[in-house]
């Protein structure tokens, strides 16, 4: 996946409430990332497995090494938020407990992909770079040797070693490992909801087949669920682009890679789950129970119509778009949301697809070889700032909390056993969170607790309820392209996607017969899809990964 541009077909605001929780120091990270294709080949001489908490790994304060050599340390990174002030207070903060001289450079996002590229053509790298993802230039950086190999190194820092091994891989290129990932969760992608409240009405069960999903949808479009007295709901609602495509689970997710009657691996786009999938979507546009403007529709209108209480089935991830749940509260203050568990596949599998388990990471200048002792003092604040804080313990009390976030009612506020971080530039300007940015990396995606703090009745019961689905055993699948990297995937792989999704809309809309599906599937392989295939396969046998279900 492209860095720094690609944004996800999965939406920002899951990411941004995700990160929020999962740090709690308001670092403005995001992104769900989907199979962004990593490093290109297995880490050498790592420890993959987590032998602890890290939350348990308090770290050694640099400041206390009054006479260690002081080293200037320049770093570049993009902001998602506001970006903050020059040299505030945090920037301080950073150089007095880490006896550095600290030169943080915060873009916006939008214009970082073209800064990294200035600068690395410049060959005037900073000491740490943040990058979005290990694409296409991460590689070719890596083998011109502008990036500092890391295998040697990792075993000296506690929170390092709780970087599994497959994540290691995606930052791998030849065997070296040449960046740190940054934590994101594996679970919770945006997949199906429903209005629980009016299968209820409607003496309804949740649907376990397409076959019994479209008997519901077509209820909820013809038998007034919401009591009005008026024909004006829909069985669900999508986007142009077919951005909701109503996959049920990750037999039937399009970028999923799936295995195939060889034992290779094959996209979903065009495997038999795709076409069961768009049949669905085929017969329930005939039917009327979807609007008949959603080629055109787009991303916000089709969200509120879901959030307005006039259709009964969206997607939506954990904990959501606050803003929308209470648009949901405002319209029907009585609506219960709850997941719709994944239909049993044919494979016999039953359960959604993962995320990659890192967004972001951070490399290293190839030119501090020859300075050891700068890049412990660098790897020890990377290490420090990935330090897992408890929920439960964000809060003025604990040390390390409060000085990353600066210090309360300087940089942050805490109040009813809550922090709340301001967008206001001199609070944000207080935390040395805001101008490095690193993640916690925390022991499962279950410490996030990511309904701590949520208001909305309607959105913290659905979050507990998706957090309880997404608990069950083998349900969260791992694709293998996550552990490596192919030119030719990402050259191809969504520039073939984007075609798939207009030859499915010209089905759904009944421009095209479904009986044109296997020539489609053809004519994706001829345009270079068969080649990315094969190279794909190659990688993933070169690795030695494949999909694994947890």
């Amino acid at each position: 996946m492209n860095a720094w541009g690609k944004v996800s077909l999965l939406g920002l605001s899951l990411a941004l409430g995700l990160t929020m929780s999962a740090c709690g120091n308001g670092s403005e990270a995001n992104k769900d990332n989907t199979n962004a294709s990593g490093g290109s080949g297995a880490a050498a001489n790592t420890t993959g497995a987590s032998d602890g908490s890290a939350g348990n790994a308090k770290q050694t304060d640099n400041s206390e090494s009054a006479n260690a050599e002081k080293f200037p340390v320049s770093y570049l990174a993009g902001e998602w938020g506001t970006v903050p002030k020059s040299n505030g207070p945090g920037v301080d903060a950073i150089n007095e407990k880490f006896n550095i001289d600290f030169k943080p450079q915060i873009v916006p996002m939008g214009e970082a992909g073209q800064k990294v590229a200035v600068v690395m053509a410049s060959g005037d790298a900073p000491d740490i770079l943040d990058l979005e993802g290990a694409d296409g230039n991460f590689v070719k950086w890596a083998k011109q040797g502008a990036f500092l190999p890391l295998n040697d190194y990792i075993d000296k820092y506690p929170e390092l070693k709780l970087i599994p091994q497959s994540i290691w891989n995606a930052v791998t290129v030849d065997g070296k490992i040449y960046g740190i990932p940054k934590f994101f969760r594996t679970k919770y992608m945006n997949s199906a909801i429903i209005r629980k409240d009016w299968l209820d009405k409607l003496n309804l069960q949740m649907p376990t087949t397409y076959a019994e999903l479209l008997k519901v949808a077509e209820a909820f479009t013809t038998q007034d669920p919401d009591g009005n007295k008026k024909n004006d709901t829909y069985g669900f609602s999508t986007s142009k682009g077919i951005d909701w495509d109503m996959r049920m689970g990750n037999y039937y997710n399009a970028s999923s890679w799936l295995k195939d009657d060889q034992g290779g691996y094959m996209p979903g786009i065009i495997t038999d789950g795709a076409k069961e999938r768009v049949q669905f979507l085929t017969d329930a546009y005939k039917e009327g129970l979807v609007p008949k403007d959603w080629p055109v529709m787009d991303y916000d209108k089709a969200s509120k119509l879901f959030y307005q209480g006039k259709a009964g089935i969206y997607y939506e991830g954990i904990p959501g778009n606050n803003a929308y749940w209470d648009l949901l509260q405002q319209s029907a203050p009585d609506a219960v949301v709850a997941p719709i568990p994944p239909f049993l596949a044919p494979d016999g599998s039953q359960g959604q697809p993962g995320l990659s388990g890192y967004y972001q990471l951070f490399a290293l200048s190839g030119k501090l070889k020859d300075e050891p002792a700068k890049i412990d003092r660098i790897l020890s604040m990377i290490n420090y700032f990935m330090q897992f804080i408890p929920v439960e313990e964000r809060n003025p009390n604990n040390a390390d909390f409060d000085w990353k976030n600066g210090g309360v009612d300087k940089g942050y506020k805490y109040a009813d056993g809550e922090a709340t971080f301001p967008s206001d530039d001199t609070m944000k300007s207080y935390r040395p969170a805001s101008y490095f940015h690193g993640v916690e990396w925390a022991p499962s995606d279950e410490d996030l607790h990511l309904e701590t703090g949520l208001i909305n009745p309607i959105q913290k019961s659905y979050v507990k309820a998706t957090i309880a689905e997404w608990s069950k055993p083998n349900y969260v699948y791992i694709d293998p392209t996550f552990s490596i990297y192919s030119e030719k995937y990402n050259l191809k792989f969504w520039e073939l996607y984007t075609k798939i999704a207009d030859e499915e809309t010209k089905i759904i809309l009944g421009q095209t017969p479904m009986s044109d599906w296997d020539k489609i599937v053809q004519d994706y392989l001829k345009a270079g899809g068969q080649d990315m295939i094969d190279e794909v396969n190659a990688k993933i046998k070169e690795v030695g990964v494949e999909g694994t279900w947890k």
